[in-house]
């Protein structure tokens, strides 16, 4: 047996009965490198100690037995974050598809509407309420 295998069996055994990483302690850990940087960048110590103690909570949490309760958390944040994350992922793909979709709003509803890119004029309707609108694709 390598001595690598057996690491990761000691560290197998270690973690068993532990929580682990969720979305909030990459989120912690995310925020925590942003402060170093910023503190580092603007020689503010005590940004740089703000995110020591974001890591030591992040640790803290990853290496608990209290499943229940880290889960109860990484819920919460998921919860009080999802308007974010979700304006973040749709960013993500209008300039991901940005060069084979336009997109546009409805009018009434508010809605957002992706149509192909080059079809010329036409008239969109949208799905959630039913209004057509004319544009150029």
């Amino acid at each position: 047996m390598k001595w690598t295998d057996r690491l990761r069996a000691s560290l197998a055994r270690f973690m068993a009965g532990r929580y682990g990483v969720d979305q909030l302690g990459y989120a912690t850990v995310i925020l925590a490198l942003a402060l170093t940087v910023l503190g580092e960048l603007f020689r503010v110590v005590l940004l740089k100690l703000l995110a020591d103690a974001l890591l030591i909570v992040c640790f803290a949490r990853l290496l608990s037995r209290n499943r229940v309760k880290r889960a109860q958390e990484n819920q919460l944040y998921l919860q009080k974050t999802q308007r974010a994350r979700k304006a973040v992922r749709e960013w993500v793909n209008r300039v991901k598809n940005g060069k084979r979709y336009r997109y546009f709003v409805c009018p009434q509803c508010r809605a957002r509407l992706r149509v192909p890119r080059g079809v010329g004029k036409i008239t969109v309707t949208c799905k959630k309420c039913g209004n057509r609108f004319d544009k150029k694709a």
